[in-house]
């Protein structure tokens, strides 16, 4: 049985916003020198050793192609305060990187300042995923920031409120 024919896009789509998740920002760098990056929320831990991440990218992401040409990316998790970063990645402007305070990584990928942390990864596997491309990249270098994570939840930006819950 195949679920897929079962529910349309729009009752995933609504499922899937019921759980909350981190923002994150994919850059890299294209072998031309052109500076890409896209606003993501499909990302997760994958491997401790060797360190791997998951990321996905949609098919249609112009992020995508200059990635795999350049065999790296970074990878950042934005702060409660970088909504306007999120909405210009998620954008399709030509111009991203244009007022968005970067540095050049080790890895030759760009890094956004301000974030709570980025990583640098190697590309190591790439998957067929229905619309996207699942990314798995080996993270050789890490920079933690620290602070409060911007969310997504149910369509729309949140953050944490109150107390943190102590287990």
């Amino acid at each position: 049985m195949c679920v897929s024919a079962m529910i349309t896009a729009t009752e995933l789509r609504s499922f899937a916003g019921h759980f909350a998740t981190g923002v994150a920002v994919v850059t890299t760098q294209s072998p031309e020198g052109e500076l890409c990056g896209v606003t993501i929320n499909a990302v997760t831990s994958l491997s401790l050793d060797p360190p791997l991440f998951l990321i996905c990218l949609d098919h249609k992401s112009n992020t995508l192609g200059a990635l795999l040409a350049s065999g790296h990316f970074g990878l950042h998790f934005l702060s409660r305060d970088q909504t306007e970063i999120s909405k210009v990645f998620a954008s399709k402007r030509a111009d991203k990187f244009e007022q968005v305070e970067h540095s050049i990584g080790d890895s030759g990928s760009p890094l956004i300042s301000g974030v709570l942390a980025a990583a640098e990864c190697k590309l190591s596997e790439i998957c067929p995923g229905g619309d996207h491309t699942i990314i798995i990249g080996e993270v050789e270098k890490v920079h933690v920031h620290g602070g409060e994570p911007l969310l997504f939840h149910r369509g729309a930006y949140a953050a944490l409120e109150g107390e943190r819950m102590v287990a």
